[in-house]
């Protein structure tokens, strides 16, 4: 059994939870950061991402600590570098696993998408 996590005032993309909690471990969904301010700025995307993936992390009582499994989605692998640079500055001490993979996205405009995996 587990629980569903929505956040109020953080938009979805389609009928599915922010996050479920299954026993100690959160999973949440995939997180664009893309708004009408930042289409092309990779950079943006990214941290807009991972604050929303903050923002439902606190919502399960946790924090980008817990963060066991990462998953980063680019649209480019032109972006590896600068993500690598970006992701540093989140986990410079003791990093999560993370798996990143260039992909397609529903949107041309969608330049990163990122999901993780938390442990209590």
């Amino acid at each position: 059994m587990h629980k569903s996590i929505v956040v109020a005032g953080l938009g979805r993309g389609g009928p599915y939870s922010h996050a479920t909690v299954a026993g100690d471990t959160v999973y949440i969904s995939g997180q664009t950061g893309l708004n009408e301010n930042n289409k092309d700025d990779f950079k943006s995307q990214f941290k807009n991402a991972m604050g929303n993936i903050e923002k439902i992390a606190r919502s399960a009582g946790l924090s980008l600590k817990d963060i066991a499994k990462i998953g980063v989605y680019i649209s480019d692998k032109s972006y590896f570098k600068e993500m690598n640079d970006i992701f540093g500055e989140y986990f410079n001490e003791s990093p999560p696993a993370r798996t990143t993979l260039v992909a397609g996205f529903v949107a041309d405009n969608i330049l990163v998408e990122i999901e993780a995996t938390l442990h209590k």
